[in-house]
């Protein structure tokens, strides 16, 4: 048997099993065994064959078991071939054998740091690294543990210390960033030791604990893109695109509008959610501006991004600015949830995860090859345990450090609801006032779909907000323009109204998809897909853009009053364009900015969103579980909705509201609605305030609106 004529790789799968994958089958018999560094050789036995996508795929059995500390090499006849890591790191036993709670990172003391890193593949394993007194990297070897944890200790005070991990697996050398790096070199070239109290800006209490127990229900959500929301240039920041840029107080539009943080102030919003703020991989952090991308690419979890940092060549800046955006927007009365990603990785081959132990961070099908259920190319496996204690340890890290209100999980239903309700359990224990939410989307992974935290599994996560689609898709309609068109757009199906009557509802109780209301995240815009004005225009391409305003203005009236917790794209309340792009997470700057014109030219609508949010916030019949929610009969093309709030104490105070009426017309006529004569206070109609008794046995509706009626 000769190489040219014949392909040949090996695979440890289990302790005691070798696959061997040939390109074309062995003609005769070949004579196999296992040798390691020792010499030792141990015959190989072929227990099963089989063919697999035009390949031969022999299973042998060893006599004794596979040590992963040794290297080892296949011999087939005359021929050796390396033994590669296969999907023996998928099994139960290594996560048993091999899971360790250590801390990991750089463990940073004035006096020494100590430097771990988890790989029990590797054969060896090296520190390279360079101090700031030194232009040459040093290389020394790091020692390993039962556990596979590497880790060496270097003396002295190692503040702003570059280092790389070289490590042999598979019979190769290979160089890596630390997947624990606290911060890293622009692009994330270095993983970088810090000195973290050097980076808390003037006011940052390092032992406080940032304790928030407002209740969910009493929470409005506003998200924003760090760059998008100061980028302008009538934004009247200075460092726009900047986490500085959302620090800066009394700034205003050429005409005297509220931008940046003062904006935020005004709207009456509790939560500001950012969308991601790790280190991602898709944007020049020394050319920032020749690209531009949403976050969604991670590559350093523990890091924060170096391109919203006014230095991105200083490891430190980027940690201070981003604490001073967080601690700015906290002082300010705003909660601050992060958008996090950790279902999947920039580029998998690349990532530290997989040069350190490929193939077990991931999954894969039985084939070997990764899933896709993100979209992106590889799926991370959240129920193996030392990817869970990473997400933990990451998660522990951003509130305990950071300082955050909460966390946004981006594709959560990739993730296992083990590892969700144990992240929940760890972050509650820090701040019971944490706000969990995710979306709950059930993709294609491999992990059975019993255990995927998705919005059918909401009962079991009961600590945890999902993003309700249903909400979203029978307000507006189909995320997708040639779908389904929903209530706003004139859709007098009656399977709409019924749905939206459970919508409103908040989809709780005990035949629905949520245990209470609190769970439904109630949304009819986000980052994704097109903005609802861009989706307006495509649904009602001839209608005048006053009409679409006003279906856009019915939406967010539902968004704002049904039961559950309103969730608002930054510039919903203006009517955001993204010029008709419906995927912008790439484009430049002249698609994603934060349009501060729109704020001028709809400053009345703003400040009709402005009044919507105070209402509220100021009324518990809105926010009380216990409020009864029932339907109000209305004619065709109407839906209407009486709360009560029963007697409690809360209605001790007289500027309490006892009833509220939420109508809604989504005719392009004004609808006629039966109400009891000198009961009820007019308060918004037509997107206007008032406060006067309604005198009249018909009310009028307004076509296309929204009006709110109360009694106390």
């Amino acid at each position: 048997m000769k190489g040219d004529t014949i392909s040949m790789s090996a695979y440890m799968d289990d302790f005691s099993m070798i696959t061997i994958v040939v390109n074309k089958p062995f003609s005769v018999s070949p004579s196999l065994s296992l040798v390691d560094d020792n010499k030792v050789v141990q015959p190989l036995t072929i227990d099963e064959q089989e063919h697999y996508h035009n390949q031969m795929i022999y299973k042998c059995r060893t006599r004794m078991p596979i040590h992963l500390k040794n290297r080892y090499w296949v011999m087939i006849n005359e021929s050796r071939i390396p033994l590669m890591i296969g999907s023996i790191v998928r099994t139960p036993k290594f996560d048993s054998l091999y899971y360790d709670e250590t801390s990991l990172g750089a463990i940073y003391t004035p006096e020494s740091t100590t430097f771990k890193v988890w790989s029990p593949v590797a054969f060896a394993m090296k520190l390279k690294y360079k101090t700031q007194k030194s232009n040459t990297f040093i290389e020394q070897k790091m020692s390993r543990t039962e556990k596979g944890v590497w880790e060496i200790t270097l003396e002295g005070d190692h503040h702003l210390t570059e280092y790389l991990f070289v490590v042999n697996v598979n019979h190769e050398w290979v160089e890596t960033t630390d997947p624990y790096s606290k911060s890293v070199t622009a692009n994330g070239v270095y993983s970088v030791v810090i000195h973290l109290p050097e980076t808390d800006p003037e006011g940052w209490n390092r032992s406080g604990k940032k304790i928030n127990l407002r209740s969910k229900t009493d929470s409005i959500i506003y998200e924003v893109h760090v760059r998008d929301l100061t980028i302008h240039s009538d934004s009247g920041v200075v460092n726009k695109g900047k986490y500085l840029g959302l620090t800066e107080l009394g700034t205003k539009t050429p005409n005297g509008f509220h931008t940046g943080l003062e904006y935020l102030k005004s709207l009456g919003i509790t939560h500001v959610q950012l969308l991601p703020v790790a280190d991602f991989g898709s944007v020049d952090e020394t050319m920032p501006d020749s690209a531009y991308n949403w976050g969604y690419d991670p590559v350093h979890f523990f890091s924060p991004e170096g391109s919203y940092a006014t230095n991105p060549y200083d490891p430190s800046c980027r940690i201070k600015e981003l604490k001073t955006l967080i601690h700015t927007l906290q002082q300010n009365g705003l909660s601050v949830i992060l958008d996090v990603v950790y279902n999947h990785v920039y580029k998998r081959e690349e990532s530290p995860f997989e040069k350190l132990v490929p193939g077990y961070f991931f999954r894969y099908d039985n084939g070997g090859n990764p899933v896709n259920g993100t979209g992106v190319g590889n799926d991370t496996a959240s129920e193996r345990k030392m990817m869970r204690k990473f997400i933990l340890d990451a998660l522990t890290y951003w509130m305990s450090e950071y300082k955050v209100d909460g966390f946004r999980f981006d594709l959560m239903g990739i993730h296992d609801v083990e590892t969700m309700n144990l992240a929940a359990e760890k972050l509650t224990s820090l701040n019971p006032g944490v706000f969990l939410l995710g979306e709950g989307w059930d993709l294609n992974t491999n992990l059975e779909p019993e255990k995927r935290a998705t919005l059918s599994s909401a009962k079991k996560m009961p600590s945890y907000s999902f993003f309700n689609d249903a909400f979203r898709d029978h307000v507006k309609g189909s995320i997708f323009p040639d779908g389904q068109s929903g209530f706003i757009n004139g859709n007098h199906d009656e399977r709409i109204k019924h749905q939206m009557k459970h919508v409103m509802r908040g989809y709780s109780g005990q035949n629905s998809t949520f245990i209470k209301p609190e769970q439904s995240i109630n949304y009819s815009e986000c980052h994704d897909n097109h903005t609802l004005f861009d989706l307006l225009s495509i649904r009602h391409p001839f209608e005048d853009e006053f009409l679409r305003r006003k279906r856009q203005q019915l939406a967010l009236a539902f968004t704002i009053f049904a039961q559950g917790v309103p969730f608002i794209h930054a510039g919903q309340e203006c009517f955001r364009t993204k010029k008709g792009e419906e995927n912008s997470y790439n484009l430049p700057d002249t698609i994603n900015a934060f349009d501060w014109n729109l704020v001028e030219s709809f400053h009345k609508e703003v400040d009709y969103f402005k009044q919507l949010i105070g209402i509220r916030k100021s009324q518990p019949i809105f926010l009380e579980s216990s409020a009864e929610f029932l339907e109000w009969i209305v004619p065709d093309g109407g839906l209407g909705f009486k709360l009560h709030l029963p007697n409690t104490d809360i209605k001790k105070d007289t500027s309490y509201w006892s009833n509220a009426l939420l109508l809604f017309n989504q005719t392009t006529k004004p609808i006629l609605i039966p109400l009891e004569k000198n009961t009820w206070t007019l308060a918004i109609e037509d997107e206007k305030y008032y406060n006067r008794l309604i005198n009249e046995d018909l009310y009028k509706l307004e076509a296309l609106s929204f009006s709110l009626l109360y009694s106390v």
